[in-house]
């Protein structure tokens, strides 16, 4: 799946490192999802918005192999927002149990369950931008 391959521990370490990983990926796609609804809003399109934010010190590189989804509407499933939704649900249940807060990432967590509620669980995770613009 990867091109790199890291050890991180004995057993059960890679499970818990991808959802590090995934928390990760779920925040960076609600911000950037977030970002994309606010710039058009201001009265910027797409394609300035990509260009000014895809490539950039702050945006996930990984969004840049989104464009494609953001820009024509087509969210075909690489990997489904269903799941997402419940990996960060494993993170926020995993943090739970270590007595740890993550406020940021059951908001999102929150949010991607919304979405999923409204019918996008079987689109890829990036179509929770159009589940945002379309509740603005």
């Amino acid at each position: 799946m990867g091109k790199k391959i890291l050890y991180v521990g004995g057993n059960g370490k890679g499970t818990s490192m991808k959802m590090v990983v995934n928390l990760m990926l779920g925040i960076a796609m609600a911000s950037f999802s977030e970002a994309l609804v606010l710039g058009k809003s201001l009265g910027f399109d797409k394609e300035t918005l990509f260009n000014t934010l895809l490539g950039g010190p702050v945006t996930a590189p990984y969004l840049s192999a989104k464009k494609n989804k953001f820009a024509g509407d087509h969210y075909e499933t690489d990997f489904p927002l269903q799941w997402m939704h419940k990996d960060l649900k494993l993170v926020t249940n995993t943090a739970k149990d270590a007595e740890i807060s993550l406020e940021t990432t059951s908001t999102v967590k929150d949010i991607f369950a919304s979405a999923e509620k409204a019918g996008f669980g079987n689109l890829d995770f990036s179509a929770l931008y159009k589940y945002l613009s379309d509740k603005n």
